[in-house]
């Protein structure tokens, strides 16, 4: 009985230590959302007002021009697709979910850029032609980091080498929900439900070339758009994991506590009677 005491208590103190390893990486990934939500309140405002100057040209039948078709229209050929993932693990399924709709969207002949370590060593494995592999790396991401990431899409879509640039992230709906999400950025879909309340616009020195020279700033928002995304889904993951992990190690901590602390009681009693059977026999 007194080494399955002890072997209780090394089973409680083991649950007790992960339950306070998972909700210091709980409140870890907590304060990183947190930072996050600012970094996008604040990049939104400059996303908001490109896509609006892309999105008036290519809608307005004035301004529409027989050119402007090379960066609208889908044609066939070759993609160009990045994929981004946590470099670590302990996200609950989103690493799964991510490379299943992943590895159901690319084809032999698509040209690859992977971010983060997680994809990587499954895009690899599956003989992927890779033209690049970046680190999400643990902090959140800033324009600095993605310039390197995008000048590969602005020099293969802009020379026609590739006809499309996709980007596989994980969408972040909310604290509870993350999906894997394919956003077509290149070609430039009109959105048919676009409004601008400007009456009129003067462009110079054509409408064609100050399109032509927005789209680098256009997928520049729309890809950090993504990655800002797939960062606070990965958080999201992690903390909602971690808060799982932690309760579940509370849980058989406290069973555990409960069972020792009747196998003591019992351990007691036994000795107890153990004693009043010596005294009577005596």
């Amino acid at each position: 009985m007194a080494q399955n005491l002890q072997q209780l208590k090394k089973r409680i103190k083991t649950s007790s230590s992960i339950a306070q390893i998972a909700k210091a990486m709980e409140m870890i990934s907590a304060s990183k959302i947190r930072k996050a939500q600012d970094c996008v309140e604040k990049h939104n405002p400059y996303a908001r007002k490109i896509k609006s100057i892309v999105q008036r040209i290519i809608n307005d039948q004035d301004l529409y021009s027989k050119d402007m078709e090379k960066f609208l229209k889908e044609i066939d050929g070759k993609r160009l697709v990045y994929i981004l993932s946590p470099d670590k693990g302990l996200a609950g399924g989103l690493v799964v979910n991510l490379l299943k709709t992943a590895n159901s969207y690319l084809r032999p002949d698509d040209y690859i850029v992977v971010v983060g370590k997680k994809a990587s060593g499954d895009i690899t494995r599956h003989s992927y032609n890779i033209l690049a592999s970046f680190e999400m790396g643990t902090k959140f991401p800033s324009y600095d980091d993605i310039y390197p990431m995008i000048d590969i899409a602005k020099k293969f879509y802009i020379s026609g080498e590739v006809t499309k640039v996709s980007v596989i992230c994980t969408e972040f709906k909310n604290m509870l929900i993350q999906k894997p999400a394919i956003d077509e950025i290149f070609p430039v879909k009109p959105d048919q439900e676009f409004k601008d309340d400007v009456t009129d616009y003067l462009f110079e020195p054509s409408p064609l070339q100050v399109l032509t020279d927005l789209l680098p700033f256009y997928f520049e928002v729309e890809f950090y758009s993504a990655i800002m995304n797939a960062y606070a889904s990965e958080q999201a993951a992690r903390m909602t994991a971690m808060k799982n992990a932690k309760d579940n190690a509370n849980d058989i901590s406290a069973s555990l506590i409960n069972i020792y602390n009747r196998s003591r009681q019992e351990k007691i009693t036994n000795e107890l009677l153990d004693l009043a059977n010596g005294q009577q026999g005596m």
